[in-house]
């Protein structure tokens, strides 16, 4: 890399960002993921078969060898790597090279945290990201040779730690190796030995915050080249390798114990002929996903979309040439509707984009900050799907020079600041603790159907608690009166995108500026999925002291109202078995109050009863009776727990007292 001073276009508050990763803040704690939900879909909907042993990579691949890691593959491919650990995506690199980057934290390549992840400070290996066979021996291109030494290969990458997972300790490190003898039988007169592989270290990096590390480098990503020199290493059989120690984070609660130490690995690239200064490569890229149409928001329902269109005034599109001399490009942006007419372009013109190690990221407002003049037709459906498209190209002739990124803008039934993929969970600490999302409609009024979260899987599942989904009206720009609020469970899934749907029974009638969330029963993190990517901070508010404060952390929670007409209403088994329990009379203004069971599937005296109160403190524990005694109990809201060996769950009630 040219030794000159790296300018970039920052977006503001970028370092509050980093600051702020992953640290506790008064009652507020964002922990990485335990599991990988992107990682379980591709499983998933691949059938399992989507391994490639060792033992089966026979077939040495040929120099050059290239990946930046562009395609949506969510696992390395199979052209160039042999295991499934590391993760490609979009969502954890800050700035990478160009869009996407391969990314090893501790996770494995089932989408769980990996058996060692123990809390404490003792580091262990997590994830490997191992090239298949390279033909080191020879060059066929443009005719065959063989190589030594004298021919100058290099492997170069670029690394980052952090990203936007969590803060790296000194502890954790990203290695490399090269393989020096591969694993092979050893025969003897009277037995087989096993000798496996033998690898020689080249290379590793000591973990530290990606604020540390842009301070330290003045970029976001940095490059590292090794020379291969060894004579050992020139063979057809040649591998490399990159693996992470990982120090698993805990909070002294198994619901804040978190996946963490995310490294971020691009443009991997060995060749004959290079240099220690060969550090270019010739393209012309976007760096960053598209982003959204909607002033805010991500998705939102089309009749609300229809009231008033909120489009923004102009996208925010990162762009860079990678090359050592100018390029002059064009740039548009393309959108059309699904299965409609509508197609509308925006053309940026033409404008020479500079190198961008001189001059950092294109800044040009055409290309940088296109305008967005257009809104989405009004059509008397009651949703919408459109597609947008961003192709940024050289205009002389003949060239390939070039990029393109693309991204879709649903308009269904819900409001959504988030992208649908987690890379954290958020939380609060205390029992009683409250978390409210800001929305405002269009329209009002119109009726709350629904609200879809996604919850993230902490270790042995202990975020596994009963919570108030409640809703509130507005007062002054926060929450203020209670319009809804019913006992609910957390509950998983292992899908991206597939929420878990919490209806709101009766449906409720709401308008203007209106807020979902929750109210703890328990100190247990709920563990929230959480969208690192996008930035919804301003609408999350939580309340833990009787007083309601602004979220101090960047991002979106992944929760959404489902707003408008109805919806299918098919009652969840969980919810189904909730309602098996009758309490009466409910309110309670009386000294007794009757819990039955309908039908009765195998409940008796010997069936443990539990009631909370409203701060999640237990008031009673003993055996199961349908006749209850609450002469003692003060007025306000009670849970009910009916705990029987033959249920993964107990039933689960709601008991209002008034005096």
């Amino acid at each position: 890399m040219p030794n000159k001073k790296i300018y970039f276009i920052t977006p503001a508050g970028i370092f509050l960002f980093l600051l702020l990763s992953f640290f506790s803040f008064s009652q507020e704690v964002l922990s990485g993921l335990q599991f990988n939900p992107v990682i379980r879909e591709k499983i998933r909907n691949a059938g399992g078969n989507i391994y490639r042993s060792i033992a089966a990579d026979t077939l040495p691949v040929a120099l050059p060898f290239f990946d930046d890691f562009s395609e949506n593959t969510v696992f390395p491919s199979s052209d160039r790597w042999i295991d499934r650990y590391a993760y490609v995506n979009t969502d954890f690199p800050l700035f990478p090279v160009n869009i996407g980057a391969v990314t090893l934290d501790a996770i494995n390549d089932t989408g769980s945290m990996y058996p060692e992840a123990i809390p404490g400070p003792t580091a262990f290996i997590a994830d490997h990201l191992t090239s298949r066979y390279i033909r080191l021996d020879s060059a066929f291109a443009p005719s065959w040779r063989a190589l030594t030494a004298v021919d100058s290969v290099y492997l170069s990458f670029f690394y980052q730690p952090q990203g936007r997972g969590s803060i790296l300790q000194n502890s954790d490190s990203l290695v490399l190796q090269f393989l020096v003898t591969p694993a092979h039988d050893s025969i003897t007169p009277d037995s087989v030995y096993k000798i496996p592989d033998k690898w020689k270290h080249m290379w590793a990096s000591r973990g530290m915050p990606l604020d540390t590390f842009y301070l330290t480098y003045n970029t976001y990503f940095k490059q590292v080249m090794i020379p291969v020199t060894e004579a050992e290493f020139f063979k057809k059989n040649f591998r490399f390798q990159f693996y992470n120690y990982v120090s698993l984070s805990s909070y002294g609660q198994p619901s804040w114990q978190s996946n963490c130490d995310q490294w971020n690995i691009d443009n991997v690239y060995m060749n004959p002929g290079r240099s220690q200064n060969d550090t270019i490569r010739r393209e012309i890229r976007f760096i960053e996903r598209p982003p959204s149409l909607l002033t805010g928001y991500e998705s939102m329902p089309y009749p609300q979309y229809k009231e008033d269109p909120p489009m923004v005034d102009s996208l925010y599109i990162i762009m860079s040439n990678r090359d050592t001399i100018s390029h002059n490009c064009s740039y548009k942006y393309f959108v059309t509707m699904e299965g409609g007419s509508f197609d509308k372009t925006y053309d940026g013109g033409e404008y020479v984009i500079n190198p961008f190690y001189q001059y950092g990221y294109v800044t040009y407002a055409p290309f940088a900050h296109p305008t967005v003049s257009i809104t989405y037709p009004i059509t008397g459906a009651d949703s919408a799907l459109f597609k947008i498209k961003h192709v940024l190209k050289e205009t002389g002739a003949g060239s390939t020079l070039g990029d393109s990124i693309e991204r879709e803008q649903k308009l269904y039934n819900y409001f959504a600041y988030d992208d649908g993929t987690p890379e954290a969970g958020y939380g609060l600490k205390g029992t009683g603790a409250m978390m409210a999302y800001r929305f405002t409609l269009s329209k009002s009024p119109d009726t709350l159907r629904a609200v879809d979260i996604f919850f993230n899987k902490t270790l042995s599942l202990a975020n596994q608690q009963y919570f108030y989904l409640t809703v509130w009206s507005d007062n002054a720009n926060e929450p203020g009166d209670t319009i809804y609020s019913r006992i609910a469970y957390v509950l998983y899934s292992d899908s991206l995108n597939a929420f878990k749907r919490y209806y709101i029974t009766p449906p409720l009638k709401i308008s203007g500026t209106f807020y979902v969330g929750t109210i703890q029963t328990t100190d247990d993190n709920l563990n929230i999925g959480y969208d690192r990517y996008n930035n919804a901070q301003s609408n999350i508010l939580y309340n833990v002291t009787g007083e309601w404060t602004n979220s101090a952390f960047n991002g979106a929670l992944l929760m959404r109202p489902v707003i408008g007409k109805a919806i299918p209403l098919g009652i969840p088994e969980h919810e189904a078995r909730h309602q098996a329990m009758a309490i009466y009379p409910n309110p309670c203004s009386g000294n007794t109050v009757n819990i039955t069971v309908q039908p009765a599937p195998g409940y008796s005296s010997q069936s443990l009863l539990l009631i909370r109160n409203s701060w999640g403190q237990q008031v009673y524990s003993g055996n199961y009776h349908e006749k209850m005694d609450v002469g003692n109990f003060a007025s306000g809201i009670y849970i009910i727990e009916l705990k029987n060996p033959g249920f993964d769950r107990p039933l689960i009630g709601k008991l209002v007292i008034t005096r």
